[in-house]
């Protein structure tokens, strides 16, 4: 279980009992989940995180620590292929927000490197309540 305070209820943790998803790649579309690195031979990991409409997709990653230019995640805003967020290979409290109700996470390895650890939150938000979760 994790629990993140949600900004528009500062009284009322947001808590998720997350389902882990560790495989590489995949449509998720519970409303909400972890996405864990993935140890194998493949390069890489395309998992489609998709909503009900009226949904969008709220992405937290609490801590980054990517070996760069050896490895990295990215995130884009929709389905495969869509605009980009950018490669990400460190940081702290990253929080991403999807325009619609599809977010792509990308993770991509030199094969001549061995996966680095990370996890990757994920939940739905209604539309128009930017931060509030379900409150």
């Amino acid at each position: 279980m994790i629990s993140i305070a949600s900004p528009g209820c500062p009284s009322l943790p947001l808590t998720w009992a997350v389902q882990g998803y560790s495989g590489c790649g995949g449509l998720l579309t519970d409303l909400s989940g972890r996405i864990s690195n993935y140890i194998g031979p493949k390069t890489v990991c395309v998992w489609t995180i998709q909503m009900t409409p009226g949904l969008h997709v709220v992405m937290a990653i609490p801590g980054l620590n990517l070996t760069c230019h050896k490895e990295y995640v990215e995130i884009q805003d929709g389905p495969p292929g869509s605009a980009s967020y950018g490669k990400i290979c460190e940081g702290l409290g990253l929080t991403f927000r999807s325009s619609s109700n599809i977010l792509t996470v990308k993770y991509t390895r030199k094969p001549d490197h061995p996966a680095s650890s990370f996890d990757v939150y994920y939940y739905g938000e209604p539309e128009g309540s930017r931060g509030q979760g379900y409150c």
